[in-house]
This record gives C-alpha cells, structure tokens and sequence, in this order.
C-alpha cells in the first residue's frame, strides 16, 4: 500500500477533519476512508474532464475533414 504526506493549510485541514466527523464520526480510520473517496472522486472527474475534451477535439476535427471535401 502507497502512502503520501501532504502537507495542508491548516483552514483546509479543519474543515475536511470537522466534515468528516460530521458523516463518518470520530472513529480510526476515517480520515483515510474520507481521503479514498476524495482522491478517486478528482481522479474520475479530471478523466471525465480530458475524455470530454478528447471527444470535442474530434468532432472539430470531423468537422474541418467535412470542409475540406466540398
């Protein structure tokens, strides 16, 4: 299993500590379950993001293809 040290502001630390105590309690553990979701939840957004991109990046390229054969 990885591990990484990060170091946070201490205003970003509170909050996300308060607002997991708040839905998971106080319990071991927890900030590791919260950090999980946290880091897969960027990572499927950030791949939504590019596969979004990715598919514009095509339709203009279809587009320009479509002028260039009139």
């Amino acid at each position: 299993m990885g591990r990484i040290d990060v170091i946070l502001p201490d205003d970003l630390e509170e909050e996300f500590r308060m607002e997991v105590a708040k839905e998971l309690g106080m319990r071991r553990g927890n900030l590791t379950i919260a950090l999980h979701e946290a880091i897969k939840l960027w990572i499927e957004t950030h791949q939504q993001r590019r596969s979004e991109i990715a598919k514009k990046a095509w339709a203009t390229r279809k587009e320009k293809r479509g002028e260039d054969n009139l």
